[in-house]
């Protein structure tokens, strides 16, 4: 009688455990590459080395106002690399992580460390 009750009362457990509500709660959303939002935005490093970039959507670098031109910008194959030539570092090819509204992760080499720009 005591192993009715003992496996009765495991049972009983186990699905109460089973049924409690797990929650709504949705997992935080991923980071990812939207590159319609890089453009025609200011960006800048809030840590770590100051750099700063501004897109244009005709292929330019430009100053924080997006008038002067200090390069040129270039997306790789249509792919998630793009080509930056400016007067300061010449030729470099950059590392797109991700890019939402307010913030953008470039690198210079796949999954290794990545500046984050915030929108300015």
């Amino acid at each position: 009688m005591k192993k009715v009750l003992a496996i009765s009362l495991l049972a009983l457990t186990l699905a109460l455990v089973n049924c409690k509500d797990k929650g709504t709660t949705d997992p935080t959303p991923t980071k990812t590459l939207n590159k319609s939002l890089m453009v025609n935005k200011y960006w800048k490093t809030t840590t770590g080395i100051p750099l700063d970039n501004y897109f244009r959507s005709d292929g330019k670098i430009c100053s924080s106002d997006g008038q002067m031109v200090f390069g040129t910008w270039a997306w790789l194959n249509n792919s998630d690399s793009l080509e930056k030539v400016d007067a300061t570092l010449g030729r470099s090819v950059w590392y797109v992580g991700y890019c939402t509204e307010t913030e953008m992760a470039l690198g210079f080499k796949r999954n290794n460390k990545e500046f984050v720009f915030t929108k300015q």
